[in-house]
């Protein structure tokens, strides 16, 4: 058996196979199994995969016949890997080559659950554009307690560890399915699960740039995806007991994940305002977060940062047409 599975949801991403299946193969560690999910893409993936998948035999490719978004793949490739751990490699992104070796050589030294790492951005070309670190640059000398109140202060991307696959499976923390955002229903659930989290200085995941995600779009009303997402990721930390602990740092994360991004966004990543999803957020914020605004992270926030969310709160289109008057006096 592998020790080690990595999960790729893969969905018309013919341009960048050779890239991430590539950086696969490139491991240092050959003690992996890569476990890709082809999400009825209508490209050449699927052809690609099993050209892939018939000269190494540690490659499984599962095709679906329907689209079940990256949430779907990922669970129905966790249900068929056969690592002791799980990591996730999106298909338009690359691992370090070492990223196997150094995760499994953390894992078996500090006896860890969940290893973290950080992660670099890289562009079409292939060049590293810069390093994002993780958690604080003291975060690898943090152990136990001391590193879970870390990860819920600045919480990593799901994609910047490796889990132990039994933290999912046991703990039912499966994503949601046709839906987006799904990271964030769960990515802090089973990093917080772990008993032993460890976090290691180093840059073992590549994140690609160059393309166009529901993240980085406009106009795009799956951004309102992330509401019911901040919902679920509450209910598994409440069923888990992983939230009473930490309810003060969780709920201020949920309050930026619902509340505070959000309306941000419905401004700024809108030609239009999208109103009625504006005063759906800002009337149901109270039910999801309760009495925020006595949040001691909340009320610790600079005044001008306050009331530069009033104003976006009260009057969105305002400001929007303001952020366009100002966008065309630049040169």
């Amino acid at each position: 058996m592998p020790s080690v599975s990595i999960i790729m949801p893969v969905y018309n991403a013919e341009r960048y196979l050779d890239v991430s299946v590539g950086s696969v193969l490139a491991q240092t560690s050959p003690d992996w199994q890569l476990v890709c999910f082809n999400d009825a893409s209508t490209d050449t993936s699927a052809a690609i995969l099993q050209k892939y998948a018939g000269a190494d035999s540690r490659i499984t490719v599962i095709d679906s016949p329907v689209n079940v978004k990256q949430g779907g793949g990922r669970n129905r490739a966790i249900r068929a890997a056969k690592g002791e751990y799980i990591l996730f490699l999106d298909a338009d992104d690359r691992l370090n080559k070492d990223a196997v070796k150094l995760c499994l050589d953390a894992a078996r030294k500090y006896r860890a659950d969940t290893v973290l790492f950080d992660y670099e951005r890289f562009g079409a070309d292939g060049a590293v554009l810069g390093a994002e670190p993780q958690l604080g640059e003291d975060a690898p000398a943090l152990h136990g307690f001391e590193l879970k109140k870390r990860i819920v202060r600045r919480p990593a991307p799901l994609w910047c560890g490796m889990y132990r696959r039994s933290l999912i499976t046991e703990n039912a923390l499966y994503f949601p399915e046709n839906a987006f955002y799904e990271d964030n229903a769960v990515a802090l659930a089973i990093q917080l699960s772990a008993s032993e989290p460890v976090k290691i200085d180093g840059a073992l995941y590549g994140y690609r740039c160059d393309n166009v995600s529901v993240t980085r779009s406009t106009d795009n009303y799956r951004f309102f995806h992330r509401l019911a997402s901040a919902r679920i990721l509450k209910s598994h930390l409440q069923r888990l007991g992983l939230y009473e602990p930490w309810r003060d740092e969780i709920d201020f994360l949920l309050l930026n994940q619902y509340y505070i991004h959000t309306v941000f966004g419905c401004v700024y990543r809108f030609h239009r305002v999208p109103l009625l999803r504006h005063s759906y957020v800002c009337a149901t914020v109270e039910r999801v977060i309760p009495a925020f605004r006595k949040n001691p992270y909340y009320r610790a926030m600079p005044l001008k940062q306050k009331i530069k969310l009033a104003a976006h709160v009260r009057f969105p289109r305002a400001i929007k047409c303001l952020s366009r008057i100002k966008n065309s006096l630049r040169p």
